[in-house]
C-alpha cells in the first residue's frame, strides 16, 4: 500500500510538470494565457510571490481601476495578473471585489477559488467553486478547477474523477477537456 501512494505521488508530480510545461490554458482567464507559464495549474509555494516585479500594465490598470473602482471586469483583470505573478493573497482580494460586483461571473468564482487552494485553503477554495458550479454547471473549466482542488488539495480522487469526467464530456475537444481527459488517464493508471 505504502509503494502505491509513492507511485500516485510520483505521477501526481510529473503530470503538473506536464500541465506546467504543457501551457494548458485552463488556469485563469489572464491576459497572458496564451503564454505556457500562464497554465493556472502548477505547483507553487502557498501564497508566496515569486520575486516577480510590478509589470508596467499593473499600474496602468490599477490608476484606471482608481477612476473607476466599480469596475469587475477590471478588477478580475488585475487580479490575473497577480494570479500569474503567484501573489494569490492580493489575486483573492481583486476576484473577490469582482464577484461581489458580478455575481454571475462564474470566471472570477473559478480564479478566487483556484487562488484560495494556493494560499492553502482548498477547502474554501472547493466552497467558493461550488458557489460558480451553482451559477453556471455548464462551465467547463470550473469543473476542471473542482477536480483539481479535490485531488490536490483534499486527497478526494474519486471526486475529482467525477468533477473532471463532467469538464471533458461538456466539450472534449477544447483544451480545458483534453487537459480533463489528461487528468483523468493519469488517474485511472495510478487507480490500476
Amino acid at each position: 500500500m505504502k509503494g502505491n501512494s509513492v507511485i500516485v505521488g510520483i505521477g501526481i508530480t510529473g503530470l503538473m510538470a506536464v500541465f506546467a510545461v504543457g501551457g494548458y490554458m485552463v488556469g485563469t482567464r489572464s491576459t497572458v494565457a496564451d503564454r505556457p507559464e500562464a497554465a493556472g495549474y502548477a505547483p507553487v509555494s502557498a501564497g508566496e510571490p515569486q520575486g516577480v516585479s510590478r509589470p508596467p500594465i499593473l499600474r496602468d490598470l490599477e490608476a484606471r481601476l482608481d477612476a473607476n473602482p466599480d469596475d469587475p471586469e477590471l478588477l478580475a483583470h488585475i487580479g490575473d495578473i497577480y494570479f500569474e505573478m503567484r501573489d494569490y493573497n492580493r489575486a483573492i482580494d481583486f476576484y473577490t471585489r469582482a464577484v461581489e460586483l458580478n455575481p454571475d461571473d462564474v470566471d472570477s468564482y473559478n480564479d478566487l477559488g483556484l487562488s484560495n487552494h494556493y494560499t492553502g485553503n482548498s477547502a474554501k477554495g472547493l466552497e467558493i467553486v461550488e458557489k460558480g458550479i451553482k451559477k453556471n454547471p455548464y462551465h467547463q473549466r470550473i469543473w476542471l478547477t473542482k477536480g483539481f482542488i479535490l485531488a490536490y488539495g483534499m486527497g478526494n480522487l474519486d471526486g475529482a474523477r467525477e468533477a473532471w469526467e463532467r469538464a471533458k464530456a461538456l466539450d472534449p475537444d477544447s483544451q480545458v477537456g483534453k487537459a480533463a481527459a489528461d487528468f483523468l488517464a493519469q488517474f485511472n493508471d495510478d487507480k490500476k
